[in-house]
């Protein structure tokens, strides 16, 4: 009786034993593939330059005409040995839209330098124009038009696909132009002065969103593996904003003086979020970096597709761009350039 006891406790313990074990290490595993995607994310936003390509599929409605039919290519750099701060000019971003391996628009900002934009005109005219009036040549001839007035000959470096650009430093001037000619102006320019001198204020207010954001996420977010470089996430909406809301509510009150939401009315609306709504991602990672990153939209068979590539070719200065100076924009903004902005409009048209 006791032999068999003794066989039953023996046999109890090394089953406990093993299910105990096998617990163990499937919280070991989660943690393990927490902490991979974790670092993984981190150094994405880390990198001194990252490139995002995103796709959509099974998009609702009008809206599928872009499946896999356009992408948006979003590429963020820091100078050598810049901290990562917008609010310092620091930071450079180019967004481009692509329809199959046509890049269509280019809109680029590079730290303090400047602006810059390119648009491929015959691209776009020939995706609007199908099965319509609207021909490049139509809209090469109101452009070229336009572009005889005095200051406008740089649209025809636009209709050529050229880059074309503005500096930081004729903004600001013709910001002080207009100071003195439009009262609402001068408001903008003192507001923006007010804005400047609480930089230092609002760059730790990012910082306390940026950490508060992250604590939440690591809190919050599901993450299981499914293969080896292949992750699921899933992130309850209403939990992870509740929480956002709790870290955030006192910094934020301290650090602003207008008036804001409170608490309880944050509360109350974060409370309306169904407790079913969730994201849900698929994550893949590459030699310790993430490489694609799948977002499924909420109640729908549609998602985003994001390509993750870092380090990347950093922002810089377009070469040879033609720049725009203070007449050019002078003419945009003057009285005198009614006329000349009535002939924009009528171009304009012929795109829509």
């Amino acid at each position: 009786m006791r032999l068999r006891r003794k066989i039953v406790t023996a046999g109890l313990s090394v089953a406990c034993g093993v299910a105990l074990a096998a617990c163990g290490q499937q919280v070991v595993t989660h943690v393990q593939a927490g902490d991979t995607v974790h670092s993984a994310l981190t150094s994405v936003f880390k990198s001194p330059t990252t490139r995002f390509v995103i796709t959509g599929q099974d998009l609702p409605g009008a809206a599928s005409i872009a499946d896999g039919s356009f992408s948006v290519v979003l590429t963020t750099s820091l100078a050598s040995g810049a901290s990562s701060s917008l609010l310092r000019g620091d930071q450079s971003v180019d967004v481009s839209i692509f329809h199959a391996s046509t890049d269509l628009v280019d809109l680029r900002v590079v730290g303090k330098s400047g602006g810059y934009f390119r648009v491929d005109l015959r691209g776009i005219t020939d995706l609007i124009g199908q099965g319509g009036q609207t021909t490049f040549a139509s809209i090469s001839s109101s452009i070229n038009k336009l572009a005889g007035n005095k200051d406008l000959g740089y649209l025809h470096d636009i209709l050529l696909g050229k880059w074309v650009g503005v500096s930081s430093s004729t903004l600001v001037a013709v910001a002080r132009q207009l100071t003195g000619k439009m009262p609402s102006a001068a408001s903008s320019i003192a507001n923006l002065q007010k804005l400047s001198q609480n930089l230092q204020k609002i760059n730790q207010m990012k910082l306390t969103v940026s950490a508060s954001f992250a604590q939440s996420l690591r809190t919050w977010l599901s993450i299981h593996k499914k293969t080896a470089d292949e992750y699921s996430l899933s992130l309850p909406v209403r939990s992870f904003g509740a929480s956002l809301v709790e870290k955030l509510a006192k910094p934020l009150a301290a650090d602003f003086n207008e008036p804001s939401p409170s608490r309880a009315q944050l509360s109350k609306t974060i409370g309306e979020i169904s407790a079913k709504l969730s994201l849900r991602a698929n994550l893949w990672i590459s030699k310790g970096a993430v490489s694609k990153l799948q977002v499924f939209v909420p109640n729908s068979s549609a998602y985003l597709l994001i390509g993750v590539s870092h380090p990347a070719t950093p922002v810089e200065v377009p070469a040879n761009a033609t720049m725009l100076t203070a007449s050019n924009l002078s003419v945009l903004f003057g009285t005198s350039s009614l006329g000349g902005l009535k002939d924009l409009g009528s171009a304009s048209n012929l795109l829509s």
